[in-house]
């Protein structure tokens, strides 16, 4: 249980270090923003991020920044750009019927100028040759980073299947 928390801890802040370490965006905007309104603002993100990926299209990658890192289940970290994900998801899309079941309400943890969000999600990847249907549901966590144009995209990505 110890070493599942001490996990649990560096996933979240891991993208914190990572983005540290990433120095080569413009400056910051000078506006201060209160920790509730930038909750309010992520997670207003988290559901405009579900609601354009519920129709299964590729809109829903315009919230993206156009590098972001992502980790995911067995895995190395991975630097990637918003058309690598495209890519990405069109071989998914061409196999796969994708249904989004049920998500959780986001958890927001807001920093100033960057944000994590964490959700549960259950979605089902049904085969459209075979009609095998295989079952995805665990943990996502977003880090959020304000642009310079004050606009939040992902930098960061990563999940847990359960």
């Amino acid at each position: 249980m110890k070493n599942l928390k001490l996990r649990s801890a560096l996933l979240i802040l891991l993208p914190f270090v990572i983005i540290a370490c990433q120095n080569n965006e413009k400056p910051l905007p000078v506006t201060k923003t209160s920790d509730a309104e930038i909750t309010a603002l992520i997670t207003e993100q988290v559901d405009s991020l579900y609601a354009v990926y519920e129709r299964f299209e590729y809109d829903w990658i315009d919230f993206y920044a156009d590098n972001y890192v992502a980790i995911y289940p067995d895995s190395p970290i991975q630097n990637l750009t918003k058309d690598s994900l495209i890519t990405q998801w069109e071989q998914i899309y061409k196999k796969y019927d994708v249904q989004l079941i049920h998500r959780g309400r986001p958890t927001i943890i807001p920093s100033e100028d960057m944000a994590i969000s964490y959700n549960t999600f259950n979605e089902i990847f049904i085969n459209k040759e075979s009609l095998d249907t295989i079952k995805n549901t665990g943990t996502y966590i977003i880090n959020w980073k304000r642009q310079s144009d004050d606009s939040w995209k992902i930098v960061f990505e990563t999940l847990q299947n359960h």
